[in-house]
C-alpha cells in the first residue's frame, strides 16, 4: 500500500521566490530513490502556504529515502542530526494511500 508524506511550509514573502526557484532546480535525488513514485509542490494562489507531497511504496521505502545519505544531499541548507530533529518537519504527516 503507498504512502504520502505530508509537508506543509509556512514562508515570509521575502522567501517565497527563493524558495520556488530552489525548488524547480532542486537535485532530485529522491527521484530515482527505491520505492519513490511522484513529489509535488502546492501552493495558495497567494503564496501564503506550501504543502510538499511525496508518495512513496510503502511507509518502509519513505523511512528508507528520510534516513539516506540522498535525503541529507537533497535538503544540504538543512544541518540537522536527524531529520527529526529539524523544527520545519513538526507538521509532516504520513498518510496511507486507501484503495
Amino acid at each position: 500500500m503507498a504512502v504520502i508524506s505530508y509537508f506543509p511550509i509556512s514562508l515570509p514573502p521575502e522567501a517565497r521566490e527563493g524558495f520556488e526557484k530552489n525548488w524547480k532546480s532542486r537535485v532530485g535525488a529522491v527521484d530515482t530513490f527505491p520505492g519513490f513514485i511522484s513529489t509535488e509542490l502546492l501552493a495558495l494562489s497567494d503564496r501564503g502556504e506550501y504543502v510538499v507531497l511525496t508518495r512513496f511504496t510503502d511507509e518502509k521505502a519513505f523511512e528508507a529515502w528520510i534516513t539516506s545519505d540522498n535525503f541529507t544531499q537533497g535538503h544540504r541548507g538543512e544541518s540537522y542530526a536527524n531529520y527529526k530533529d529539524n523544527p520545519f518537519l513538526k507538521s509532516h504527516k504520513l498518510y496511507e494511500v486507501l484503495g
